[in-house]
């Protein structure tokens, strides 16, 4: 394991950072108390200490604390998490746990990492960067989740659960400004129609002008006039709860995205180019149609160039049905839920390019988990999910394609309690998926069907060393089905098939609570085996592509803590440690991978060299560091907060192509400060994300031909209502 350095070092700053913050515990200083934190990760309420998962829950003061807006701003707040927005549209995520993850957007790739809300499956990563708004709190769960969570969890799951309709009155609203004249409007309503009947409604408006000034015609920056980077969204949520009795519960749910935003500024980023990727000034007098058909080598992160003349509008709807109720030591859950995606996306960049989506799933969940007092409780399901997508699209030639899944799964896990330290876990769960797929780009075409099968298991045991701390130590298995390569430039590459991936895990933790609940420190190791790994890489021969790497590992350590001396001040702080490399390659289709690393010759991945590379998206270590201090005042309480964090290099490319195709990513530094009066009905905060302006470029997944900035110093001002 490399790095153990960086771990002793770190361990060595948290306990200093400890030892100073302990004078904030005075001898008339109320000591506090860390709350519980409750989590359904195991399909049931539980405290997130008793859970033997590596899990991080966010709540919802934690989000407001930390200023966290959409899903984007989790990148600096897990441990071995890497979440960056994707190509095309504003809310396409790119989301990396462990060293795994996904980064094509397009029909027939299955993420790694599966978005839930409110138990609803999202099977796009368009439109998975949601908006954090009037959510009870956001679990990560880290790891393959496929007994319990099935497909496309290999990495692990993120949680979005939304407050759910309450029986009283209420009405809440914020509205935010910033620069670049951002302008945020949100509210809440609650409303009890009766003992028995709630409604809870949600609407966002968010809009902000673009700060990226763009030389589409290879003008000099002083020159450049037109920006990109406008954000213009409207969410729209609304809830529903019924009662019948004491016992059963009817929630109906709907939502509704409208983004017509900007798509992610981007510049041309040439492959294979060995050198510096940004400099000073844009290539004296070249033009977009130049430069995305000739490698270019001199650009600067304002202004951008090229790839940014685009139109895209992303509406997103969903609605579901959840059923609860108790059957004497039972309790039975029924979701049943559909979603529709629209996304439309368009450019002129020398020649055209369209692309327009078209994906509705529809998914149904039951599930049968027992309440016995005694040593055994088990969950048992069923579940079934059918998606079909078209993508019609046009860039030099023609290009449509047609997917549709339907999977069947049955899952079940079993709990017991041998001692009253000791508790066994075993879960299985067997997936049955068929997918069909047509595709065809110019006068090139492709007709396919395929079965995958699958039984996925975990074996668990965890043992109380104390009553506040546990040791638990996990084998499990993880699947995700195969399918196509949604490009096709030239006939040896059209449509290549992939096959499904497997992953098996071993991991062991720590979770402990001490110093009169003051302090939680949790930790965890594990090692992830993976064969057939499904990654996309530009093939020289075949353009872009996706296909399996034979064999990967990746293995690493994760630390997370809590620390409260007091009531009025709390400190976060979380390290991740990873080493991901491909351990056994073979050459995609008889071709290579484009690549100038160490070891490489004339640029070609070959099974020899890739045993020195490192997985894309995995950074060797990631830390992050929050505080938190309440401070009474005459007329009421002031909490002034911050986080920074710190991220290793990582490859942005699966050829581990240098210069190009390297992220560095300096500290990154947000700050939040906010006034709330005594007995009043409003607040006020003011905010600034990424507060020295860093520049934080992130390649494209295939052959580097893209590079996407990421926001630049922004702030602003929260005025916030309650009622």
């Amino acid at each position: 394991m490399k790095n153990l350095l960086k771990t002793t070092t770190a361990s060595s700053a948290i306990k200093i950072a400890m030892g100073s913050l302990a004078i904030f515990a005075a001898p008339n200083t109320v000591l506090a108390q860390i709350d519980e934190v409750v989590v359904t990760a195991q399909r049931a309420e539980e405290n997130l200490q008793d859970v033997p998962v590596a899990i991080t829950s966010i709540s919802t003061e934690q989000l407001e604390n930390r200023n966290i807006q959409n899903v984007l701003d989790l990148q600096n707040q897990i441990p071995n998490i890497s979440i960056a927005t994707g190509t095309g549209t504003s809310n396409s995520g790119r989301i990396f746990l462990r060293g795994v993850g996904e980064d094509e957007s397009r029909g027939a790739v299955d993420t790694a990492v599966g978005v839930y809300v409110d138990g609803v499956f999202v099977s796009r990563s368009v439109g998975a960067l949601f908006d954090v708004v009037d959510l009870e709190r956001i679990e990560v769960l880290r790891g393959p989740q496929g007994t319990l969570y099935g497909r496309s969890t290999n990495g692990g799951a993120i949680k979005l659960v939304s407050i759910k309709p309450q029986q009283e009155q209420s009405l809440s609203a914020k509205v935010t400004y910033g620069n670049n004249n951002r302008l945020d409007l949100r509210g809440t309503a609650n409303y009890a129609l009766s003992d028995s009947t709630a409604v809870r409604l949600t609407g966002m408006y968010r809009q902000r002008d673009g700060f990226f000034d763009i030389n589409p015609n290879g003008v000099a920056a002083s020159e450049a006039t037109e920006e990109v980077g406008d954000l213009d969204t409207l969410s729209l949520r609304g809830q529903l709860s019924q009662d019948f009795g004491e016992n059963w519960n009817v929630l109906i749910a709907a939502d509704y995205t409208d983004d017509k935003s900007d798509p992610i500024p981007s510049s041309v980023a040439p492959d294979d180019v060995d050198g510096d990727l940004f400099t000073v000034e844009p290539q004296a007098g070249v033009t977009c149609s130049q430069s995305s058909l000739s490698p270019i080598t001199a650009f600067d992160f304002r202004p951008i160039g090229c790839f940014n003349n685009f139109e895209s509008r992303t509406e997103s709807q969903g609605i579901s049905a959840t059923i609860t109720g108790e059957l004497g030591d039972f309790t039975v859950q029924s979701i049943t839920a559909h979603r529709k995606l629209d996304d439309f996306l368009s450019s002129h960049i020398g020649f055209a390019y369209l692309q327009e989506t078209d994906q509705e799933q529809t998914s149904q969940e039951l599930t049968l988990s027992s309440n016995y007092g005694g040593p055994f409780n088990f969950v048992i399901g069923g579940y079934y999910f059918s998606e079909d997508m078209k993508l019609d699209s046009v860039f030099v030639f023609p290009h449509e394609m047609h997917s549709e899944t339907e999977s069947f799964a049955g899952f079940g896990q079993v709990n017991f309690d041998v001692s009253d330290r000791l508790t066994l876990t075993g879960g299985i769960r067997y997936t049955d998926e068929t997918k069909d797929y047509s595709g065809s780009q110019g006068t090139l075409s492709r007709v396919e069907s395929a079965d995958f099968n699958n039984t996925s298991f975990t074996v668990k045991a965890d043992y109380d060393l104390t009553e506040n701390a546990l040791v638990y130590a996990s084998y499990s298995t993880g699947f995700k089905s195969g399918g196509w390569s949604p490009d096709c430039f030239g006939a040896a590459a059209c449509f290549l098939p992939v096959d499904e991936e497997k992953v098996a895990t071993i991991e062991t933790g720590l979770k402990s609570q001490i110093w009169d609940n003051r302090l939680r420190f949790n930790a965890t190791y594990f090692n992830n085996q993976y064969d057939n790994l499904q990654i996309a890489a530009s093939v020289p021969g075949l353009g872009f592509t996706r296909f399996n790497v034979d064999e990967s590992k990746i293995s690493g350590l994760e630390f997370e803590m809590t620390f409260a001396p007091t009531d009025r001040f709390e400190m976060n702080a979380n390290l991740g440690l990873l080493d991901a490399k491909y351990t056994s390659i073979t050459d995609a289709q008889n071709g290579g991978l484009s690549n100038n690393g160490a070891g490489c010759a004339n640029g070609v991945l070959t099974p020899n060299c890739a045993l020195d590379l490192d997985l894309k998206n995995a950074p060797d270590y990631k830390a992050s560091i929050a505080a938190l201090y309440k401070h009474p005042l005459a007329a009421g309480e002031l909490a002034i907060g911050g986080d920074i964090s710190f991220e290793a290099k990582s490859f942005s490319l699966v050829a581990n192509t240098p210069s190009v195709a390297t992220t560095d990513i300096p500290p990154l530094l947000n700050a939040r400060v906010a006034f709330t009066p005594n007995d009043s009905f409003w607040n006020v905060a003011v905010w600034a994300k990424n507060i020295t302006d860093e520049h934080v470029w992130r390649v494209s997944a295939a052959s580097g031909s893209s590079a996407y900035a990421s926001e630049p110093a922004t702030y602003g001002i929260d005025f916030g209502f309650d009622f």
